[in-house]
């Protein structure tokens, strides 16, 4: 609708679900393509740290600037529990006959993480990191006592920027994320309500204007 006033809406976080990951076949400086995304297991918590460092340029005995550099993301989170066929999604693991085969030389897989997260007027925020790895996750055994006790399974990983490099008006962009709060979307974000309609059916591009 021409002319309409963007209102900003700001609602808390009260929620996390739908944890999904896809595995990133091609991250070079021209293309990202990832497999299909997979649902992960049922989610508990998350906690994610974008992290910058800043350095101050000084000149005539002043900051003239201060620049800014990304450095990566650390997201940790817990599942339920996590399937075998889930360690050979994540990792380089074989899941055969009914078997896991962990071998020494089995690295972690490049992966794009993705979720969405409630917030307290009903809407959601939908997120995908593009480009990381998870750590093995450490599992915890304990005998039954008269209280049972379960286990979850927490995951730590280290994302970063994809090689592809965009161009977004005008600005070349490494992105490492992408995000939709649908709390803030007016008739004219058609494509990012699009987007938000199908968010786990592959790792979502920008589709606003590019060059």
């Amino acid at each position: 609708m021409a002319g309409e006033i963007q209102t900003i809406v700001r609602s808390r976080l009260c929620g996390l679900k739908d944890i999904y990951v896809a595995v990133v076949n091609t991250n070079d400086g021209v293309t990202y393509i990832t497999g299909t995304p997979v649902k992960l297991a049922k989610a508990l918590s998350a906690k994610v740290s974008d992290k910058f460092t800043q350095e101050k340029l000084y000149s005539d005995d002043n900051v003239e600037e201060i620049v800014e550099q990304y450095e990566g993301t650390d997201i940790d989170f817990s599942v339920n529990t996590l399937a075998p066929q889930d360690y050979a999604v994540l990792f380089e693991n074989l899941y055969k006959n009914g078997y896991l085969l962990k071998a020494s030389g089995d690295g972690a897989k490049e992966i794009a993480i993705g979720w969405r997260a409630k917030k307290r007027n009903g809407k959601y925020e939908f997120t995908w990191y593009y480009c990381g790895k998870l750590e093995r996750p450490e599992m915890n055994y304990e005998t039954q006592e008269d209280k049972v006790k379960t286990q979850t399974a927490g995951l730590k990983g280290s994302f970063y920027a994809r090689q592809k490099e965009d161009v977004i008006d005008g600005k070349k962009k490494n992105l490492y994320a992408i995000q939709v709060d649908e709390s803030n979307l007016i008739a004219a974000d058609t494509t990012a309500t699009e987007a938000i309609s199908n968010w786990f059916s592959e790792v979502q591009e920008y589709t606003g204007t590019t060059v």
